[in-house]
């Protein structure tokens, strides 16, 4: 490909990239507002009250091969829009797995960050360099 053909796809891919960006933003607020609502169906407070590691589970399985796709930091990311999400309407009746209470000791690498069940069946190599927290061992046998 020519230099001067290049630069002719530029603003084409630039324009392309906006409408994406402009769809991701949009599609993140439409997340946010459904999760919202699934929220407000679930009973009871207290403590990750809102987790459910079956359900987590299922959708994790039914996206498997997109999520092998994802890189690490890709996977962070993924993770953190639905810990935000799920904690949107009550603060920490999810669990922050950003903030690592499942972990015994401190964190040092980024995939510590990501929820465990998503590591597990994403990238299960990960998975099995984690050091839980004896209340969260139950990620074991999932």
């Amino acid at each position: 490909m020519s230099p001067s053909s290049r630069e002719s796809e530029l603003p084409q891919l630039r324009e392309a990239l906006l409408q994406l960006n402009s769809e991701f933003f949009l599609t993140i607020a439409e997340r946010r507002e459904l999760t919202v609502r699934i929220q407000s169906f679930k009973s009871g407070g207290g403590r990750y009250s809102h987790y459910d590691p079956d359900r987590e589970k299922e959708i994790f399985t039914q996206f498997l091969p997109q999520l092998k796709a994802l890189s690490v930091r890709e996977l962070l990311a993924f993770s953190l829009v639905m810990e935000d999400h799920a904690m949107a309407m009550a603060p920490g009746s999810y669990p922050a797995w950003s903030l690592c209470p499942h972990l015994v000791g401190p964190r040092t690498e980024v995939y510590e960050m990501v929820n465990p069940l998503l590591l597990k069946i994403a990238r299960p190599e990960f998975f099995l360099r984690l050091s839980l927290n004896p209340e969260f061992s139950f990620l074991n046998d999932f």
